[in-house]
């Protein structure tokens, strides 16, 4: 027999030997005593509260191991009852950084169309009709989308507030720059442009920083349920926040050398 079986065998020894003791002590020696005793009452009684003791005992190790047996089942149940909970709030969260994503585009092309119309203005000679017409057209075309958004509410009370006065600023600007389009009965007003346009510009601006905020809440959490939902660990992290540059990347990434003692070198 191997020395790794030995172990086994002992504990395997002294369990046997714990479980003859406990019945010797308790029932078979107060019932062989008993026989040799001129009142053998006590004796018989003695082994009969050690009998029932024992059979007790058996009987709350059986309920025991009954109840671990439906606890086990039980916990993995509510295992995978937390695991799906944990996936559906992981798809929401997704959802709803995807929502607040093609939100920040639009107001970025707003913006950036609210410039280009506002630079048109600028233009002279033969192509600055064209020039301004094109500006216009991308204009309304970003702005329509812009507004056709609203149909979809998010936010607590202040990003809705904030989105309410970027869109109908933006909507006042468009208007404002349809004046300055060939065949316009109204008369285009430079210096109510200029304000409408900075409103607008500005609203795009307080309106894109409170996404950018949500949205990095929104990825912390998803970036926390991740590993629970794809059911693997997560990846070491080497920085905090946004990407710090290849510079400091490849500083990160570099294998440092081992430090060496300053003790002499051992013999070889």
């Amino acid at each position: 027999m191997s020395d790794k079986n030995w172990p086994g065998v002992a504990s395997a020894v002294a369990i046997l030997w714990i479980i003859a003791t406990v019945l010797w002590l308790g029932i078979a020696g107060p019932i062989w005593q008993a026989t040799k005793s001129a009142s053998p009452d006590a004796w018989i009684g003695f082994a009969g509260n050690a009998l029932g003791a024992g059979v007790t005992l058996l009987a709350a190790l059986a309920a025991a191991f009954a109840a671990y047996r439906t606890i086990v089942p039980m916990q993995r149940q509510l295992s995978e009852l937390v695991r799906q909970n944990n996936f559906a709030h992981y798809e929401r969260l997704r959802e709803r950084a995807a929502e607040l994503m093609d939100v920040r585009i639009l107001i970025e092309n707003v913006n950036a169309n609210l410039e280009v119309m506002d630079r048109s203005l600028t233009l002279s000679g033969l192509g600055a009709i064209e020039g301004r017409h094109s500006a216009f057209k991308r204009l309304e075309e970003s702005a329509g989308v812009l507004n056709a958004s609203r149909r979809l509410l998010w936010g607590d009370q202040n990003a809705q507030s904030l989105t309410r006065y970027f869109v109908e600023k933006t909507m006042l600007a468009v208007n404002m720059a349809r004046n300055v389009t060939p065949g316009t009965p109204r008369i285009f007003d430079d210096e109510k442009w200029r304000n409408l346009k900075k409103d607008a510009f500005q609203g795009g601006i307080a309106l894109h920083a409170r996404i950018t905020f949500e949205h990095e809440m929104i990825s912390n959490e998803i970036a926390f349920l991740e590993p629970s939902v794809l059911n693997r660990p997560a990846f070491p992290q080497f920085w905090q926040g946004d990407y710090p540059g290849p510079e400091k990347l490849a500083e990160i990434y570099t294998p440092r050398p081992k430090e060496h003692s300053d003790g002499p070198p051992s013999p070889h």
